[in-house]
């Protein structure tokens, strides 16, 4: 199971982070409203280009060539949309940056599989997240239950309020829709925002992990 930790930002927190060797990527935002907007932390994009650990740059109806800058800048390796990008668009982009791309959908009260179709020759993941009056995250835990009825190949990532004693619950979901890639996880985990409890990190991670090794003995 992939476990993105997403709105990272400070450098010591990421140092601590890839230190803990038990998440595969991490996120970062680059949407100037966020609370997390990664530029916002003043840190010399320099030092996230030496950072190992995969990085996920998160962006909102930002122009093809303004993603392409900062793939390049902040040494990203892969790019998730989270607006309302068109396949022109998304197509665009991958032909700009050639990285792996990830396509949000936020799921609402009226929801329909239908409008996911026609990206998913272009886009890597799918991440299904909760609907709600912004772009950002919203906190909050649409019905699961949804994802029984995932019509696609494509492989896709949850997110959307996951919390931290919800371990055992998201590795049967993992293991009974067969399509889910991984979790990404964000708000429920941070100190403020843009700074992850490591700790807690580490025992929800350690959690799955461990959860996940005994369903293969």
């Amino acid at each position: 199971m992939i476990i993105k930790v997403c709105g990272m930002a400070d450098p010591e927190n990421i140092r601590g982070l890839e230190e803990l060797g038990l998440v595969n990527w991490m996120g970062m935002i680059f949407y100037p409203p966020s609370r997390r907007y990664v530029p916002g932390f003043s840190v010399d994009p320099e030092f996230y280009q030496g950072v190992a650990l995969p990085k996920v740059g998160v962006f909102v109806n930002a122009s093809p060539d303004e993603i392409q800058g900062v793939v390049r800048d902040y040494g990203l390796d892969k790019v998730q949309l989270h607006g309302d990008e068109s396949l022109e668009q998304v197509r665009e982009i991958k032909n700009l940056t050639g990285i792996s791309l990830i396509k949000v959908f936020r799921i609402g009260k009226e929801w329909s599989w239908q409008g996911l179709e026609a990206y998913e020759e272009l886009v890597d993941y799918f991440l299904l997240d909760t609907d709600g009056p912004s772009y950002g995250g919203t906190g909050h835990q649409f019905n699961w239950e949804i994802i029984k009825q995932y019509p696609f190949h494509k492989p896709f990532l949850l997110s959307g309020g996951i919390q931290a004693d919800q371990a055992g619950e998201l590795v049967d979901l993992y293991q009974s829709a067969p399509h889910m890639a991984g979790i990404d996880i964000n708000s429920k985990f941070e100190i403020r925002p843009g700074l992850k409890d490591l700790s807690l990190v580490r025992e929800f991670s350690w959690e799955i992990r461990q959860q996940l090794q005994k369903t293969k003995e």
